[in-house]
Formats: C-alpha cells, sequence, structure tokens
C-alpha cells in the first residue's frame, strides 16, 4: 500500500484533461475507439473485479462480467448522457457496473466474455491476488471497489515517480527512498543511503523531498484526471484515504 505525506501539504497542480474524454472516444466502432477502451479499461477494471468479487462470484465468473461490463456498456453508447454530468468517475462506474450486473442477472443465456466481442487483454492472476489480501467478511463490495480504485492511483502515481528517477539517472536511488511513500518497503538511515551513493546526507534529504513532492503532485494530477473540477481534487483525496480508514 502506498501513503501520502501529508495531503494538505500538495501544491496546486494544472488540471488536466479529465477522463470522460476517454470515456467519449471509446463510444462506438473503430481503432480510436477500441484504443480507447483498451486504455480506460487498462485504468480503472481491477476495482471492477474486486467489487464483483466480492459479492460472492467466482474468478472465472468475474472475469466474465468485467469483460462484459467494460465492452457492453461502450459499446452501445449507453453513456452519452451521463458522460457529460458533472461528477466522479469512480462514482458514475460503480453506478454503472451495479446496473449492469442487476440486467445480466436478469438476462438468463446471456452471452460471456462480453456479450461475444474479444476480450480484452486483463491480467486477472494479478486482480485476483490483490482481492484475496484484502481482509475478508467486514469490507463491502462498495468499499472493495473504493479501496482497489485507490490503490490503482497510488500505484500510477508510485509509477510515474519511479519513471521520472530512472529516466534521470536516479532510479537506485528511488528504490532506496521509495519507502517514504510505500508502506510495503522500509528505509534506510540517510547518512548509509549517502554513503551507498556516495552523496551527502544533506543530498539525501533533498532528494528524499523532491520525492514526496513529486508523489503528491503525480497522484493530484491522476485524480484530477477521475473529477470534473480542480475544487473536487481535495474532497476525492480525503474520501481515498479514509476507505482505508474503515473496518
Amino acid at each position: 500500500m502506498i501513503m501520502d505525506d501529508r495531503q494538505s501539504e500538495m501544491g496546486s497542480a494544472r488540471f488536466p484533461v479529465t477522463r470522460w474524454t476517454m470515456v467519449a472516444a471509446a463510444q462506438g466502432k473503430g481503432r480510436q475507439a477500441h484504443h480507447a477502451l483498451n486504455e480506460l479499461c487498462g485504468l480503472y477494471w481491477p476495482p471492477v473485479y474486486a467489487f464483483v468479487r466480492r459479492k460472492g462470484k467466482s474468478p472465472a465468473d468475474a472475469e466474465d462480467i468485467t469483460q462484459g461490463f467494460f465492452t457492453e456498456l461502450l459499446a452501445r453508447g449507453s453513456i452519452d448522457s451521463v458522460a457529460l454530468e458533472k461528477g466522479r468517475l469512480r462514482t458514475f462506474l460503480l453506478k454503472a457496473l451495479t446496473r449492469y450486473m442487476i440486467n445480466a442477472h436478469e438476462k438468463s443465456g446471456a452471452a460471456k466474455r462480453g456479450g461475444g466481442t474479444p476480450p480484452l487483454s486483463l491480467d486477472f492472476a494479478r486482480a485476483e491476488g490483490n482481492y484475496i489480501a484484502e481482509p475478508g467478511h467486514q469490507i463491502t463490495p462498495e468499499l472493495e471497489f473504493e479501496r482497489q480504485w485507490a490503490l490503482q492511483l497510488l500505484d500510477g502515481a508510485l509509477a510515474e515517480v519511479r519513471s521520472d528517477a530512472e529516466h534521470s539517472g536516479r532510479g537506485a536511488l528511488f528504490e532506496d527512498l521509495k519507502g517514504l511513500i510505500s508502506l510495503d518497503v522500509t528505509i534506510a538511515a540517510y547518512d548509509d543511503i549517502a554513503a551507498r551513493h556516495g552523496l551527502t546526507e544533506g543530498a539525501v534529504k533533498a532528494a528524499a523531498h523532491r520525492l514526496r513532492q513529486g508523489f503528491r503532485t503525480a497522484l493530484r494530477h491522476a485524480i484530477a484526471e477521475t473529477v470534473t473540477s480542480e475544487e473536487e481534487i481535495d474532497d476525492e483525496i480525503r474520501h481515498l484515504f479514509s476507505v482505508f480508514q474503515a473496518p
């Protein structure tokens, strides 16, 4: 799990294009729509899978429902009116998924794997591993969805910071410092890290500060892409961190 160091200290970031643009592009047919659909699914399918599993579905059925949800939802253009509404993409997808599961249950003999469409390339083994790692009976499907949504955003922000460090030749230093933003990793003393990299302790502390700052910025950008106004970013951050305080 990744943690943010005082989200209240996050600086303002330029508001990017919302993922609603991607949702709109994914509707219809053609290469561009297929690419947008795959990108959208690649970002947000793990929370969908976790929600379905927490509903009591088997891994195989959860795979079918996840595939079918994204392909049918976008291919039939059923979100045209919703995509224009103000709101969080997280909330919209959860509501749409709930409706999809109700409708799919009512349709006896419905086709699986996205209603006959080519299946999307998704790593369900990894998603199942993440699902099993979560504590069990006290977590509702809705809370499971939101936790996995938050973890996707946090992992994405960490990956972006790691990529920036590697491109600037500081990949090894990043690996020694990433415990500052990841609860899964411990960090050595600054003087030990400094000696390992031939740096001063002050230089390591400065790098640690840049790492935290870069992570906060990357997280804000990731969250900004799932809401429709800059004012919603901080509220969304507070909400997503609160889901890990729930039982």
